[in-house]
């Protein structure tokens, strides 16, 4: 038997409260752990502290969830348990996802899922998105389209694996140096978040990725084979 760690957190930006308020729930992100450690999280958020629109599959450390304060970090965490087969295609999803250079963050599907109840977008992602395929990648029977999942179906899909709620520590400053924590542009901004939303509405009409599409302008570092 193996574990997927399912955590629910809040992030304390403008963004999470705007988020809140919205879906009337207080977490307003979801993300995987491999282990029980909570230091290493696999999640589609943002790539840079600043930039939310900017966002995609990334690799979180503690720290990203409070933007480099040191303040605590409030989640719910859940134990799946799964076979070492469903472990074993959860890993390979998160593989794939990592290699693939069409993938990027479904900015639309998170501001008007809310609203609108989702729809399915060619290799686009938000953090419920993600989460809901890596769970259904595991063989846990999702009960809606994965599409639909925001951080609130998580507590009624796995409540039967919730083991903890309340805070993790946030001491450490490991990843301080890294690339979220640089400065962006406001015209690499602008130009980023325009062709962001340009693409996501082409592939909403086409159903597959623009002809000419260039994954560094979705991303910040995009490093083939990686």
């Amino acid at each position: 038997m193996k574990y997927l760690y399912i955590l629910l957190l809040y992030l304390p930006s403008g963004f999470g409260r705007l988020t809140q308020r919205v879906t009337h729930y207080k977490y307003t992100h979801v993300a995987l752990s491999l282990d029980d450690r909570y230091e290493h999280f696999y999640a589609f958020s943002r790539l840079r502290a600043k930039t939310p629109p900017i966002s995609g599959y990334i690799e979180e450390k503690r720290i990203y969830y409070t933007l480099g304060e040191n303040i605590p970090i409030y989640t719910k965490i859940f134990k799946v348990p799964v076979s070492e087969q469903g472990y074993a295609r959860a890993k390979r999803w998160l593989a794939k996802v990592r290699r693939d250079p069409e993938i990027m963050y479904n900015l639309i599907q998170m501001l008007l899922l809310p609203w609108l109840g989702g729809r399915p977008v060619y290799k686009a992602y938000n953090c419920g998105e993600f989460i809901a395929k890596v769970l259904e990648q595991a063989g846990i029977p999702l009960d809606m389209p994965y599409y639909k999942y925001m951080p609130r179906d998580f507590n009624r899909l796995l409540k039967r694996y919730a083991i903890y709620e309340g805070t993790l520590g946030n001491q450490s400053r490991d990843g301080m140096e890294d690339d979220f924590f640089q400065e962006t542009g406001r015209w690499e901004y602008f130009c980023k978040t325009a062709y962001i939303v340009r693409e996501l509405l082409y592939r909403q009409l086409t159903g597959h990725a623009s002809k000419h599409f260039a994954p560094e302008k979705v991303r910040f570092v995009w490093e083939p084979g990686n």
